[in-house]
């Protein structure tokens, strides 16, 4: 019988088997041939190479790799210490002391307050200088996020390289987080579903603390780390909100919202998403916070469908869809165009005294003005900006919807969203 290549039993086999090759095996070449790919993430070595070859008509991965001995692995250890003294007592570049002097004036304030706040992952640079145009997020004090955005066609990009690397540099001179623990991505307008695709697949995962609760994040395989820091607010304000009540969570990502629900004490959680990695993701994000029990429900659904079919009935509800969507298979979405269809629907699921709360990133947005006639909306963005936000105050913007009169919802057949919807207001 074949395990479960997405069960956490395998994933712990895996890791151990990278444990006992790294301890008892010194010296020694190694290869481990695997039906998942993936699942090689697990083993914390970096093969020299990989083969792909058919095994009993399963497509496969070779890996392999050299196990250092003790005196090899202390001699790297040697030659890093060497090259990170070298990078930190060379002097800066004018251009990257300049980046530097910034990032010292935000430890100052944004890194202290969050320090006060108990805060680990943070925002501590967002494009405060334009000739440095890239968010850095720290993460527990040992990571940096390092997220580029995409210069314009003006810019040359020798240029453009060269303030990338002053600010790296700058970075680890500031943070004392080592160069090699500084990710850098690079982020431009995404279109459909490219912001959640893949990029790489190293599957390997470290732990970011919130709110006294733990989460997975890869600063190598996707566009995004897998916790949306400036949403550290709203789940917060989530986890209070949730005592005793049904939870769903639409377009829930890796779920982080759905496990400060289950931490407020939520009677059960629904989390719906399209992606099959982010909901795998979601469901070993509860699993590490020990929320394993049978009323934790994963559903792999558009969200707009999941609406539409199901008839279940919420106390609270949470709804953060992307801008824009045009994912194969399934109709166009705009959230400016139909946010209105939406909200409308996830209210029909909403009980007579819930709480919608409904977030978009989308920095022109405008709610229609026929919904504040149908329903009690509340703008509650400026108590959803934590102090590492308030310099891009538009990050997102965040309503508390309710019903105007406390009854049971009676869920009706719903049309289909056209691709073509039309505003109306």
């Amino acid at each position: 019988m074949r395990l479960d290549s997405g069960s956490a039993s395998i994933r712990r086999l895996y890791t151990a088997i990278g444990e006992v090759i790294y301890n008892c095996f010194c010296g020694w070449s190694a290869a481990i041939l695997s039906g998942n790919s993936e699942l090689l993430g697990f083993i914390d070595m970096k093969p020299n190479r990989t083969n792909t070859l058919i095994n009993g008509g399963i497509e496969c991965q070779a890996a392999h790799y050299y196990v250092f001995s003790k005196e090899e692995r202390q001699q790297m250890v040697e030659r890093a210490k060497a090259r990170r003294e070298e990078r930190l007592s060379a002097p800066l570049s004018p251009g990257a002391q300049m980046a530097a002097n910034r990032l010292k004036k935000n430890m100052a304030s944004i890194g202290k307050a969050m320090q006060q706040q108990g805060v680990t992952c943070y925002r501590l640079y967002d494009a405060d200088m334009p000739e440095y145009s890239a968010a850095i997020d720290v993460y527990e004090g040992k990571w940096i996020c390092l997220q580029e955005y995409a210069a314009p066609s003006t810019i040359d990009p020798e240029d453009a390289k060269r303030r990338l690397e002053e600010l790296v540099l700058a970075t680890e001179r500031v943070t004392g987080i080592d160069y090699e623990n500084i990710y850098v991505k690079r982020r431009e307008i995404q279109k459909g579903a490219n912001q959640y695709n893949k990029r790489g697949s190293s599957s390997h995962f470290f732990i970011a603390n919130e709110n006294g609760h733990r989460f997975l994040v890869n600063f190598n395989d996707y566009l995004d780390t897998g916790l949306f820091l400036d949403h550290r607010p709203v789940r917060k304000i989530i986890e209070s909100m949730a005592m005793d009540k049904r939870f769903l969570n639409l377009f829930c990502y890796t779920g982080s919202a759905t496990v400060h629900a289950a931490a407020g004490g939520a009677l059960s959680t629904v989390s719906v998403d399209a992606n099959a990695n982010y909901l795998d993701w979601a469901m070993r994000n509860m699993q590490i916070n020990g929320f394993n029990t049978m009323n934790h429900f994963f559903y792999k659904d558009d969200c707009l469908s999941f609406l539409r079919e199901n008839r279940d009935v919420f106390d609270l509800i949470f709804c953060d869809p992307p801008t824009f969507s045009n994912s194969k298979g399934r109709d166009t979405f705009d959230v400016q165009r139909d946010h209105g269809y939406l909200i409308r629907s996830c209210m029909r699921h909403l009980s007579g005294d819930g709480v919608l709360i409904f977030s978009t990133n989308y920095t022109r947005f405008k709610m229609f003005g026929e919904l504040y006639e149908d329903f009690i909306i509340e703008d509650i963005t400026e108590s959803t900006i934590g102090d590492d936000f308030v310099r891009n105050s538009r990050i997102h913007r965040c309503y508390r919807i309710r019903h105007k009169v406390e009854q049971a919802m009676v869920i009706p057949p719903q049309k289909k969203l056209v691709k073509k919807a039309v505003r109306k207001d």
